[in-house]
């Protein structure tokens, strides 16, 4: 059997196929570990606005609580009273489900927490109110302007977490 020496030559590749394979790869697998990252964060956003549900209610109970003299996790405010004292926060712990776990305080916030009274938390919701402006028309009570934020996951620095905003108002 005779060979010709073209049949030789064409079962490898060249340095240019192998150039470009790898340059195609170099920028391929970028590209999904990329979009597999991303998935995770459009996973946790989701489920952030399912439980923001019960996250919000709560939050907005704790509020009514407050104003009733009968706060579970905070101090009692009058009706009108922004909250929270200058320099303090407000801000509550939830699990993963979306329970009420507890309080956290300013450092535990800044600097993240992971677990309240022996239970993981994820999600960490503040409170603010602040004064607004009354209404023109005649008999419009004074309101406050309230935003629940709720930060995810809990465990990271504040800089760093995801944010949701909620806001309302209350008198």
């Amino acid at each position: 059997m005779k060979f010709s020496k073209s049949s030789n030559s064409a079962r490898g590749s060249s340095l240019i196929e192998v150039i470009i394979a790898v340059g195609v790869m170099a920028v391929a697998i970028p590209l999904v570990f990329g979009a597999m990252a991303e998935s995770g964060k459009t996973n946790f956003s989701s489920e952030a606005e399912t439980r923001s549900t019960w996250i919000i209610p709560a939050c907005i109970e704790e509020i009514r609580a407050s104003r009733a003299g009968q706060p579970q996790f905070f101090t009692a405010t009058a009706i009108g009273q922004a909250f929270p004292p200058a320099g303090d926060i407000w801000c509550l712990a939830f699990s993963a489900e979306g329970k009420a776990l507890g309080r956290i305080m300013k450092s535990d916030y800044e600097n993240g927490i992971k677990t309240i009274n022996g239970q993981p938390a994820f999600y960490l919701a503040t409170l603010t109110a602040t004064p607004q402006t009354p209404g023109k028309a005649v008999g419009n009570p004074r309101m406050l302007a309230v935003n629940v934020k709720l930060e995810y996951p809990s465990g990271t620095p504040a800089a760093r977490r995801q944010k949701l905003d909620f806001y309302t108002r209350i008198p």
